[in-house]
């Protein structure tokens, strides 16, 4: 199966494996994102990104060599900004399932998500990839908007509980063919 490389580039970014001396700045800056646990029900998990690299965070029956985790870092500094994490071939083996992209909340809205996903998207078709998969909580509005406006327009499917509370949580996966 081909797989992502170990480091890729965007315009203004650069994108490469985790490495355990990042591990403190990257889990620094997914501490930023905990809001979404209003939105997944899940608690913070302060040793996430080191297990994230250790363990990977695996589908069912999902294999470590498959699973990525990358910084994202401005080219120009090399300032870590946010991270990337992804597994190849899962539900299928021609989808790449994009498990979590994020940008620090202080430098949101420049459109490097955007520029991101264009060259993502790009180096997934020429791997030879044919969709790309991505779960995202319903009560998360700002996160479904820029999906639906990377590409991510095709509903897959709708998990979650069956019936609607404010303590309750569902996901759209969503999907982009390339």
């Amino acid at each position: 199966m081909n797989q992502i490389p170990k480091s890729w580039n965007t315009d203004r970014l650069s994108i490469s494996n985790l490495t355990k001396q990042e591990v403190p700045i990257i889990q620094e800056i997914y501490q930023t994102s905990t809001y979404m646990n209003a939105w997944d029900g899940r608690e913070y998990d302060p040793d996430h990104i080191r297990k994230c690299l250790m363990n990977g965070n695996l589908p069912p029956e999902g294999l470590l060599e498959n699973y990525r985790i990358q910084t994202i870092r401005i080219t120009e500094n090399l300032q870590p900004i946010g991270l990337i994490s992804l597994y190849h071939g899962y539900p299928v083996e021609h989808s790449l399932y994009l498990e979590f992209l994020y940008i620090h909340g202080d430098i949101q809205k420049q459109g490097f998500g955007q520029e991101i996903i264009k060259e993502f998207s790009s180096v997934v078709a020429e791997l030879g990839y044919k969709e790309i998969r991505i779960n995202v909580s319903t009560k998360n509005w700002p996160a479904l908007r820029y999906w639906i406006k990377s590409g991510f327009s095709e509903v897959n499917g709708i998990y979650g509980d069956s019936i609607y509370s404010e303590s309750s949580f569902s996901n759209l996966e969503l999907m982009m063919t390339l």
